[in-house]
């Protein structure tokens, strides 16, 4: 007997499906039909935030995405280590966050050989609140992008990047300041409750 279109294999990772598997679950989370998480019982999506079609995350030990915060179109969270996301960061199109990779003196760099031939270097990476990661950037293990900041498009982050500073290139450099939203905008910000969750 044929399985009908929501029952096939692996749906159960994808969209709203996942969303009773998240070791918590805010208020007014999106999840678009064809995002996909595997460990979602490692993850803490707080209220408001929203994950685009495409986008593939691997929870790994423990995701926390923060209040307000946007994974656009094929958006790539993987390696198994620790990812935390804060408020009101935005993800562009294609971007990757990477907590492994491959040693690659001395053994081999692929997966399912005998043990000891393929050895993994892990590292968390935090994204502070308010961070803006452009389109296709690439996040290396172990880096901490600072509250504010701001990395242009088609970026590699390889090291800590300071808050409200913008950045471009690979890898990246500092080429400004970015201004803080204004006092009237902050005012207005606070209508919404920001207590924390996660």
């Amino acid at each position: 007997m044929n399985k009908g279109i929501y029952e096939l294999e692996g749906l159960e990772f994808m969209g709203n499906n996942f969303k009773d598997k998240l070791k918590f679950c805010g208020e007014g989370v999106r999840l678009y039909p064809l995002c996909k998480m595997i460990r979602a019982q490692n993850a803490e999506l707080d209220n408001h935030c929203q994950i685009f079609d495409y986008v593939f995350i691997d929870a790994g030990k423990s995701l926390k995405i923060g209040k307000y915060s946007t994974l656009t179109w094929n958006v790539l969270i993987e390696g198994g280590a620790k990812t935390r996301i804060g408020d009101r960061v935005f993800l562009g199109p294609g971007t990757k966050l990477l907590t492994s990779t491959y040693k690659i003196h001395g053994y081999y760099t692929v997966e399912h050989l005998p043990e000891g031939c393929q050895e993994t270097d892990y590292g968390d990476i935090e994204i502070e609140d308010d961070a803006y990661i452009g389109a296709n950037c690439t996040i290396m293990p172990g880096v901490k992008i600072g509250e504010g900041a701001v990395v242009g498009v088609n970026s590699l982050v390889k090291r800590d990047l300071e808050p409200w500073t913008v950045y471009i290139g690979s890898p990246c450099r500092a080429i400004g300041k970015r201004e803080k939203p204004t006092e009237e905008r902050q005012i207005a910000l606070q209508q919404i409750d920001w207590s924390k969750h996660l």
